[in-house]
């Protein structure tokens, strides 16, 4: 009996030793280290490499995130490695043969995390190469939005190692990075030597500068290679100008709203149907403009087919296009309540939060082209009395209508509009609008007096002033060192900008790599202005100092 007891004693010991022994303990700091590399297959810098796999060994297990897109092999691949994770190991595996008396560096980025908390590796390099030495020269920098001056995050930063025209557009680079989310980049293990240095939003991810929407940064001149670490090699990025007409958008909404966008400014422009008949539209387009709004009022079918005229850099091109025009149905507030999406005449207006300034006119906007067909349904009421408007002026095309503001002995007047007033060209009618304006005296205005200043840059220099939607609200040339005067200003908050304007357009250019011309230098105050009711206010404006 006692024998019996004892052995069951030790059995039920070794059976709660052994479930003891499994479970996670509750409770302890929380894992916040990253996995550590402790060993590695070749060594780190090891030479005279001959095999065709790389194994990493780390301090605990880890996973990939993004499949091992995070890790990058610089010169770069033809055929993308084999990367494949065992237990606390990732194996990167080579199909193809490597270069001879190469230094090749092995990123290893954030895709690389431990398994229990997702801690990620902090970015890392491992060289090898296929000589008899490494390569230890580099080169560091920052790449930016030049239009934003936010940093570029994730672009690729490209060196090679011959010097024609026709880089990167057919040959993918010597050696090369990517960006961190600072916009900061790190081009290790280099042979001495001279190389053209570039940065690409690589669209398609083929090395190769060769579609419209990616971005481009780029030295100018030739960067010599021959010190340990050249540092402060900034690039600033943006789109190229665009020297080839494309279409980039087109869409088509209810009632019959087209929108276009094209990549370069047009100078003519027409529609037509496929039969070569003229179609009835409206449209506010102005030569130079690169998109516009086009209104198509008669269309009864569900679909609309139509050839789109235009002309640009000297050339007519010619655009098919073909939309559903079938009516879209949407739910508006209440229970079961549906309506179509285009039943409604409806206006806008230049008022800011609902004001505007004593030289200002009232501009009403449709949603639709439409005509004043009952001007004696629109009038001001002011208090209680009412007075007939007289005064509308609209465009030709039926886009907009101004108003001058009554002799108001009070501040605050109403637009007011009464049902079918106007109609648009489907045949809508507005339904009754009353639109409150409030006059904004001198006393409620603020004024800004910058004093602009440089000792590296040189004029044209043109200042936006930016409202707090972001949208330019005065434009002009600037002198360096005269005071600017911003008068007649809401209170709010703003901001400023200001264009190096090398070509002297009064616009921001962008860089074009053929031509060697980097985009115009943007300079962005570096704090919010905020204007007061009745304040003069005096600003000093180093741009030397500015983040460029």
């Amino acid at each position: 009996m006692k024998l019996i007891t004892l052995s069951l004693i030790v059995f039920v010991a070794l059976v709660l030793g052994s479930c003891a022994s499994r479970v996670q303990p509750n409770g302890g700091a929380k894992d916040t280290k990253a996995p550590k590399l402790i060993s590695s297959e070749p060594a780190n810098e090891a030479t005279l490499f001959k095999g065709d796999k790389i194994t990493l060994n780390f301090d605990e297990f880890v996973e990939l995130k993004d499949g091992g897109t995070g890790i990058i092999v610089s010169p770069p691949l033809t055929n993308p490695p084999d990367i494949s994770l065992k237990g606390k190991s990732i194996q990167i595996r080579f199909k193809e043969t490597l270069d001879s008396s190469t230094t090749y560096n092995i990123t290893l980025g954030k895709s690389v995390t431990d398994i229990t908390e997702g801690n990620a590796l902090t970015e890392m390099g491992f060289a090898f190469s296929t000589g008899a030495q490494i390569d230890s020269m580099q080169i560091s920098g920052n790449v930016n939005d030049a239009y934003t001056n936010k940093p570029s995050k994730g672009v690729l930063i490209m060196l090679y190692n011959e010097l024609n025209d026709s880089l990167p557009y057919k040959k993918t680079p010597r050696y090369f990075a990517r960006s961190d989310e600072q916009g900061n980049y790190t081009i290790r293990n280099i042979k001495k030597g001279t190389y053209l240095l570039f940065a690409l939003d690589d669209a398609n991810s083929n090395y190769l500068f060769d579609q419209p929407d990616e971005k481009i940064g780029f030295q100018i001149n030739p960067i010599v290679v021959d010190t340990a670490n050249l540092a402060s090699i900034n690039i600033r990025m943006s789109l190229e100008k665009q020297t080839r007409q494309r279409l980039l958008k087109n869409t088509f909404e209810q009632p019959g709203k087209i929108t276009l966008k094209y990549a370069v400014p047009i100078n003519k422009f027409n529609i037509s149907n496929q039969d070569g008949t003229p179609v009835n539209y409206y449209s506010e387009f102005k030569s130079g403009d690169d998109s516009l709004i086009v209104w198509i009022p008669q269309n009864t079918s569900d679909s609309l087919s139509i050839f789109c005229k235009s002309t640009a850099l000297g050339i007519d091109r010619t655009d098919t296009l073909a939309f559903s025009t079938a009516k879209k149905i949407r739910l508006k507030a209440g229970r079961n309540s549906k309506v179509k999406s285009d039943t409604l005449l409806t206006f806008s207006t230049n008022l800011e939060n609902g004001k505007i300034r004593f030289s200002e006119k009232l501009k009403i906007v449709p949603n639709h082209p439409s005509k004043l067909i009952h001007p004696e349904r629109i009038f001001w009421v002011i208090a209680k009395d009412t007075i007939k408007i007289t005064n509308t002026q609209n465009s030709d095309t039926g886009f907009s209508f101004e108003y001058s503001l009554p002799s108001m002995p009070a501040n605050t007047s109403n637009w007011v509009c009464m049902p079918g007033a106007f109609r648009d060209i489907f045949s809508m009618e507005n339904d009754t609008t009353n639109i409150p304006v409030s006059l904004l005296t001198e006393d409620d205005l603020g004024l800004l007096d910058f004093k602009i200043q440089s000792s590296e840059l040189k004029d044209p220099l043109v200042i936006e002033l930016l409202d707090s939607k972001n949208s330019v609200v005065f434009k002009q040339k600037v002198k360096l060192g005269e005071s600017l005067v911003f008068g007649n200003l809401i209170p709010g908050k703003y901001n400023a900008r200001i264009i190096a304007d090398t070509n002297n357009d009064e616009y921001w250019s962008n860089g074009i790599f053929k031509a060697r011309t980097q985009a115009d230098r943007m300079f962005y105050y570096s704090e919010d202005i905020t204007i007061r009711s009745g304040w003069d206010l005096e600003l000093e404006w180093n741009l030397d100092s500015s983040k460029k």
